[in-house]
């Protein structure tokens, strides 16, 4: 493609990253601090009263809780990335739908099909993280 070339033809090549320039992409800069594995980075984007919830797990309320949840997982892998195949946004709520591999301290990776639905309150705060995922396969001997 030349430069110069229709928004049009750029959409037909790249959809998501089509949809990331027409858009205050908000969602990306928020997985891409979660991805970072830096709490402090995480948890400014979230609300006093966020709510959390994560897979079956009961909801979290509140900054603090949230952090104290995701120190407590993160101690258990060594990282993670996320990889939008989808993204779903209508103002401040998000959905994105993608993959995301966790990295085990082993070094061996497990790639999950997620889910994620966000409710921004303020630029750079949100007060809903809604994370459906199966994490089984986490947990499976071998995984």
């Amino acid at each position: 493609m030349r430069p110069g070339d229709s928004s049009a033809a750029t959409e037909a090549l790249n959809p998501v990253a089509a949809v990331a320039a027409r858009h205050d992409d908000w969602v990306a800069d928020f997985f891409r601090d979660a991805d970072s594995f830096q709490i402090e980075k995480l948890a400014g984007w979230f609300s006093n009263d966020v709510e959390i919830r994560f897979g079956n797990a009961p909801p979290v309320i509140g900054k603090s809780t949230a952090e104290e949840l995701f120190r407590n997982f993160w101690s258990t892998i060594r990282g993670m990335r996320h990889r939008r195949e989808e993204l779903v946004q209508l103002d401040d709520m998000a959905v994105q739908v993608g993959v995301i591999t966790y990295i085990h301290h082993d070094g061996s990776e497990t790639a999950l099909p997620v889910a994620s639905h966000l409710r921004r309150v303020a630029p750079g705060k949100i007060d809903r993280l809604w994370i459906y995922i199966d994490m089984a396969p986490m947990y499976e001997k071998g995984a």
